[in-house]
């Protein structure tokens, strides 16, 4: 597990690393804001198609050879862009890396494969918690090597800098990350112990996949992704607007409120699920989470001033943070075992198709509405994932009743 927090953060450190020079590279090759954007979109429109295929792969051949061939054509990726003196072979590299982009629901897939259900939720709190981690550090490096002059700053070094980083991961990978996916005998006599204990925590025997609950169950929990997608997509891109158009910050403001959001995120996730989890469950978590990111928009929302405005900002990223990370948790406890891979792929799919719709919905509200008009619809889309975390409590209190009911 070490090896492969390790590993996910050596790999999203360049990802990290190049996001911030793309405004810039637009800038300097005359491209039009609207080709930024489309530069800016074109690797995560892209996983959205394929981050279900690498999970199915994962799921016949391994984890650790799909994850270590993302890996390897990810810094091809990465070459090939800082060598890149225009644009069509930027968007080349960038469509390069948007095929690789299969690497969060094979590296959750590995947790899965090697944890009990009663300790997942930290664990895959520990691979969310080193991608936030990659995320905050990547830009600084990125802007210590382009420097601070946006007319003269060359994307070679950064680009090259991020090459070796992914190279240096897809290593680490080959010498010392193991497979974890299990053979199909082992998921039978998985399933099998599972089923003989009535109070396991996992859901798959009270949940049969193929009926018709277990489809609505997975069509449910398939909208909390798109959820977490418009959110997570909606709230960083609207609030630059937000600050600017009612407190007149500049750049710098913005810039530092962001990146105290990460900072909180890597919290979150690394010292709060885990606790969280094992003083209650996943399901009270869930909904402890999803009230905090409730709470703390309203109070962005209601705040007096700016500076508490931010804080509210602040704990509902915290809030966030738990109980998006959950939701892949329960994910993999309504999946059967030997499509995991494959389930956590099209959950990634799904909520990296609302990252792309959330931007485009939150924009269209601001301009109608006002700059907290997108802040209330995330409040009115939270309500929905606290009304899923409640229904999932009462699943949680009618299984025990029924585990206490069985003769001894």
């Amino acid at each position: 597990m070490v090896v492969l927090f390790i590993t996910v953060f050596v790999a999203v450190v360049p990802v990290s690393i190049i996001i911030p020079m793309l405004p810039f590279i637009g800038q300097k090759y005359g491209a039009s804001p609207f080709e930024v954007s489309l530069l800016f979109s074109l690797m995560p429109a892209i996983v959205i198609f394929v981050s279900p295929i690498w999970g199915r792969l994962s799921d016949r051949y391994g984890r650790k050879p799909i994850f270590l061939m993302n890996l390897a054509a990810g810094s091809l990726s990465f070459v090939i862009f800082g060598l890149a003196d225009s644009l069509p072979t930027m968007f080349l590299a960038r469509a390069l890396h948007g095929l690789t982009g299969g690497n969060l629901a094979i590296a959750f897939a590995m947790v899965t494969d090697r944890t009990l259900p009663e300790e997942r939720a930290r664990y895959l709190g520990y691979v969310s918690g080193a991608m936030s981690s990659g995320f905050l550090v990547g830009p600084v490096f990125g802007g210590l090597l382009m420097g601070s002059d946006a007319t003269v700053f060359d994307h070679q070094i950064p680009s090259f800098f991020a090459a070796g980083l992914s190279t240096l991961a897809t290593l680490i990978g080959i010498m010392f990350l193991k497979e974890t996916k299990q053979s199909h005998s082992q998921y039978r006599n998985r399933k099998a112990a599972e089923n003989k204990n009535p109070t396991s925590p996992a859901y798959p025997s009270s949940v049969p996949q193929g009926s018709r609950m277990g489809k609505i169950a997975v069509g449910i929990l398939t909208i909390q992704f798109l959820i977490t997608g418009i959110i997570g997509g909606s709230a960083p891109f609207i609030f630059s607007y937000w600050a600017q158009g009612l407190h007149n910050w500049g750049p710098s403001n913005v810039s530092f409120v962001l990146a105290a959001l990460g900072g909180a995120y890597m919290i979150s996730t690394i010292f709060l699920i885990g606790p969280l989890t094992k003083q209650f469950n996943e399901e009270v978590a869930f909904v402890i989470g999803a009230t905090l990111d409730f709470g703390g928009l309203l109070i962005l929302i209601l705040a007096p001033t700016p500076l508490i405005a931010v804080l509210g900002l602040w704990i509902s990223a915290l809030g966030s943070a738990v109980w998006i990370t959950l939701l892949s948790h329960i994910l993999t406890k309504i999946s059967p075992p030997e499509h995991v891979g494959f389930m956590l792929g099209l959950s990634t799919s799904v909520s990296m198709f609302g990252r792309v719709l959330g931007p485009i919905a939150a924009g269209a509200i601001w301009l109608k509405i006002s700059y907290t008009a997108p802040f209330i619809f995330n409040l009115c889309l939270l309500s929905l994932v606290i009304a899923y975390g409640i229904r999932l409590l009462a699943q949680l209190r009618k299984r025990n009743s029924l585990a206490n009911a069985r003769p001894r």
